[in-house]
């Protein structure tokens, strides 16, 4: 297999991810009711799963296991534009990793209660255990605001990605800051800046995948090295 095309691979993960995410929000589910009437559905459906109720939860961890390929794939490309000491690679990747932790980790509360909807769970644990997850999904915009913000930082100023592209990180940042704070303060049902993220990350990775195989821009050490001859 050609570098080229394993290059492409790395990158085509984001797009696969945002296409298992969104396809996902695509199936039609249920009215939601009350705590009491949740049970009792997910009762009914624990008892009998139908194939929708097993496809839907699979979809969601698959489309964020799929981000991580996606990561990995940037940071390579943003460490190999920025150098071996630099530090703004291993943040962004951090950021990335760190939010999937919080979001998959989140799914724990939610599996717990479903788990439990014919134990007899109270509705007020029911609707606990669903509100962290909630919780999670606008506390992980603060470590996907870190992995915007560095590799806004990598492209504007090393050319890792397109300049335009840096800039759209560093917009997408911001959007991610405000919008955590907001749901951290406020409770409330804002997806904007999530999906505005999986958008950057759809154009970054097709951006990726144009430009697999291609040089990337290096640190040089020729201007140090000359300081010190002269100095």
């Amino acid at each position: 297999m050609s570098e080229r095309l394993w290059q492409q691979l790395g990158a085509a993960s984001g797009v696969v991810s945002v296409v298992i995410i969104f396809g996902r929000d695509l199936i039609p589910r249920r009215d939601y009711g009350s705590e009491a009437e949740e049970i009792a559905r997910t009762c009914a459906a624990t008892s009998a799963p139908q194939t929708i109720d097993v496809v839907i939860p699979l979809l969601g961890i698959f489309g964020l296991l799929g981000l991580l390929f996606f990561f990995g794939s940037l940071w390579s490309a943003l460490h190999r534009a920025e150098g071996d000491n630099g530090w703004l690679s291993a943040a962004a990747f951090g950021g990335g990793l760190a939010s999937l932790i919080i979001l998959l980790g989140s799914s724990a509360g939610t599996i717990a209660a479903h788990n439990n909807a014919c134990a007899g769970i109270d509705p007020q644990l029911w609707q606990t255990l669903h509100d962290i997850g909630s919780a999670s999904f606008f506390l992980s915009f603060f470590p996907l605001a870190v992995l915007l913000a560095a590799s806004a930082v990598v492209a504007i100023r090393f050319g890792a990605l397109p300049r335009w592209l840096g800039w759209m990180s560093a917009a997408v940042a911001v959007t991610l800051l405000v919008g955590g704070t907001a749901g951290t303060i406020y409770a409330g049902d804002n997806g904007l800046p999530f999906l505005l993220f999986l958008l950057w990350t759809l154009v970054t990775s097709i951006s990726r995948m144009r430009r697999a195989g291609q040089p990337l821009p290096t640190v040089s050490t020729a201007p140090t090295s000359r300081a010190i001859e002269t100095g």
